[in-house]
């Protein structure tokens, strides 16, 4: 069997092809870039699935290069045939070249369902600017979300720092606000008053016209202090119709003349469906000993003063 596989003894091709060197020149030009060919195309394949290791059917890709190595080596033994007559070999060259490429025809049939699943070039674009699209929309989601967030942080800050009916600091925060300005004047002494306001005959109001009127009327005196005060001071609501005003860099003076002014435009309030509104207001100024506690003494000391006067007036602790 093998003396017959070796023996080339056989009718070269050449002489069929009358060893014209025109047609030998076509037929053996023809083989060997074949040939060639067909052995560098194997070796690219088996290079290019070495280096990517993301392939799904990698084994595909060697199947293929198998069945194009074997046409490549008949067309190898075809070229040396023209001068030997190795046509055992050649045929056992086909054989096996017909027996790979049955198996590498009937693997891609099988493997279609699945390739034909790759989405194409289209369907990737389109999937793609979905996917643009998609994350477009998140964006603007997201930053949608951050500026609700922001609303709702500032929200929160307002409800944690403001008094809800009126708008003004709520009492933990106009008292942080005057521990603050303490510690400012005791590092640099200037001038330092409160001013504690309290609306006159409040409980008649809520029980005359009710809890609705009354806190309307506390909207409009908060409003009033408000208007009347300088831009610097600060107003907070102190407890159920009293307000506290920080007058940073204002003597006692300074202070009652601001008190005066906030109390005529309380008792000129002209509201309908309000009653006669007035206030009285203790002014207390800061000496170096004072703690924040005992200047809010002061300020309520010089405010009940006022209202066993005859309330509607201003007193100041001299």
């Amino acid at each position: 069997m093998i003396d017959k596989l070796i023996d080339g003894s056989l009718m070269p091709h050449g002489h069929c092809l009358l060893w014209r060197k025109d047609l030998l020149f076509l037929h053996f030009g023809g083989d060997l870039l074949t040939a060639i060919a067909y052995f560098v195309i194997p070796i690219g394949l088996v290079y290019f699935v070495r280096k990517r290791d993301d392939l799904t059917f990698d084994w595909m890709f060697m199947l293929f290069a198998a069945f194009i190595f074997f046409c490549g080596l008949t067309h190898l033994i075809s070229l040396v045939n023209i001068w030997h007559g190795f046509y055992f070999i050649e045929g056992l060259a086909k054989i096996s070249t017909g027996v790979i490429s049955t198996i590498t025809a009937v693997m891609l049939w099988k493997l279609m369902p699945m390739a034909l699943l790759i989405p194409s070039k289209v369907i990737l674009e389109k999937q793609n600017a979905e996917l643009r699209n998609i994350k477009i929309q998140l964006e603007e989601n997201n930053r949608s979300l951050e500026q609700r967030v922001l609303e709702r942080t500032c929200e929160l800050e307002k409800m944690a720092t403001l008094d809800s009916l009126t708008g003004v600091l709520n009492r933990g925060e106009v008292m942080r606000y005057a521990n603050h300005e303490l510690k400012r004047n005791r590092r640099y002494p200037k001038s330092f008053s409160l001013l504690m306001i309290d609306i006159d005959h409040f409980k008649n109001i809520n029980d005359d016209f009710g809890h609705l009127i009354g806190d309307e009327a506390l909207l409009h005196v908060a409003q009033s202090i408000s208007d009347g005060c300088r831009e610097i001071d600060i107003i907070g609501r102190y407890g159920g119709e009293e307000f506290l005003v920080i007058c940073p860099e204002t003597d006692t003076d300074a202070a009652r003349n601001l008190a005066e002014r906030i109390r005529k435009a309380v008792e000129s309030l002209s509201v309908e469906n309000l009653p006669k509104i007035t206030c009285s207001i203790g002014v207390a100024s800061y000496i170096e000993h004072d703690s924040i506690e005992s200047l809010i003494d002061e300020a309520d000391t010089a405010l009940y003063r006022a209202k066993r006067q005859g309330r509607n007036q201003v007193c100041a602790i001299i």
